[in-house]
């Protein structure tokens, strides 16, 4: 799993635009607030299944307040989310930027505290399949390999920093390790991808 490629910054550029690719809800070639509430709405129902209870106007109305806050402070208010080109330039730049793993893991962590609907401290596997995953359409066989990547204390479960951990390394590094197959595989082929 060494490095892959000749040129680092188009590695990380593709993983950005996978990343794109997998939040852009409604698949309409941009990654609104919409896809990102669409998103939560969707974690919220698959909650609900997993609780045997409905969901209710209020946490509805909380989850979508949230997700519009992370979304905002993520996105630049939508400004860098108009297009997967804008998206993947500002996303790769930012990556390198001093100070980004720190304000990216502290983002993280609001995610996932607003994924942590049990208020537990943790996600279990069945949580991050149904919640995380599932949603924003990663396989549930690749869900359980980014599971078992994530879990890197091997408890079972997954814990702000473990989640916070792995994100960041997929969004920073520059070259291909087992963080990049966070969201499933990495069909990179440095002749072939373009943006």
């Amino acid at each position: 799993m060494g490095g892959c490629c000749k040129d680092k910054k188009a590695f990380l550029r593709y993983k950005h635009g996978h990343s794109f690719d997998l939040m852009d809800f409604d698949k309409n070639g941009k990654f609104e607030k919409k896809d990102f509430i669409g998103w939560y709405k969707k974690s919220m129902e698959n909650v609900a299944v997993l609780a045997g209870n409905e969901v209710t106007d209020d946490q509805v109305k909380k989850v979508e307040r949230q997700a519009g806050i992370i979304y905002n402070a993520f996105m630049f208010f939508g400004f860098f989310g108009k297009n997967k080109k804008r998206f993947v330039g500002f996303s790769s730049f930012a990556s390198q930027m001093p100070g980004y793993k720190m304000i990216t893991k502290l983002l993280f962590k609001k995610l996932f505290k607003l994924f942590d609907v049990d208020d537990s401290g943790d996600w279990s596997l069945e949580e991050y399949v149904k919640i995380f995953c599932e949603p924003i359409g990663i396989s549930e066989e690749d869900a359980k390999e980014s599971f078992k990547m994530l879990d890197t204390d091997g408890n079972g479960v997954l814990d702000v920093n473990e989640v916070t951990d792995g994100m960041t390394h997929f969004l920073t590094d520059l070259e291909k390790n087992k963080w990049s197959y966070m969201f499933g595989p990495v069909d990179y082929d440095p002749d072939e991808w373009k943006e």
